[in-house]
């Protein structure tokens, strides 16, 4: 069944429809928000919220990408979940729950590509995210971003550069 024929479901009241929807894409945007936010507890959160806003926005979604919109939706939780919690790491945080400098070395790594996404443009970093993680084609970003194909590409390679820069420390 397609995601249009899910959507006229729903849009005609029939539970299965989102019940479909969500057994197909919550795997999805599950990893998508774990991507972003290094957290499995609070990815799993993350997409249950994702589905709810969903389910209640249902009546005016038409038609678009179903998946592309959302990890769109899942994009901006993710954003909202750092807003509010202003997540920081400390040294004293880690030697209390016992983890070994490994632990360290990785959230240190995963802190460094948080910050060095920050320092690119937010439609080059919306372009790499949904490339690397959400794993879609240029010409299906392109259509969810209402771009041009070669728009896509170049959001993408200038953003690679600007990040491999920044995490070598050599873009100020």
């Amino acid at each position: 069944m397609t995601d249009k024929e899910l959507i006229r479901k729903v849009h005609n009241g029939e539970k299965e429809g989102l019940e479909i929807i969500i057994r197909k894409y919550y795997d999805e945007v599950y990893r998508f928000c774990l991507y972003l936010t290094g957290q499995e507890t609070d990815s799993y959160d993350i997409a249950q919220d994702v589905f709810l806003k969903f389910i209640r926005h249902v009546d005016s979604y038409r038609y678009q990408n179903l998946k592309g919109y959302l990890l769109m939706i899942a994009r901006n939780s993710c954003y909202d979940y750092f807003r509010q919690k202003k997540e920081t790491v400390g040294i004293d945080e880690m030697e209390e729950t016992g983890r070994e400098d490994t632990e360290i070395k990785r959230v240190e790594d995963e802190l460094l590509l948080r910050e060095a996404l920050i320092g690119i443009s937010p439609k080059q970093r919306e372009v790499i995210l949904l490339r690397i993680q959400g794993g879609f084609r240029y010409s299906e970003i392109a259509k969810m971003l209402e771009c041009s194909l070669s728009t896509v590409k170049s959001r993408y390679f200038q953003g690679i550069q600007k990040l491999n820069k920044l995490m070598k420390g050599t873009v100020n």
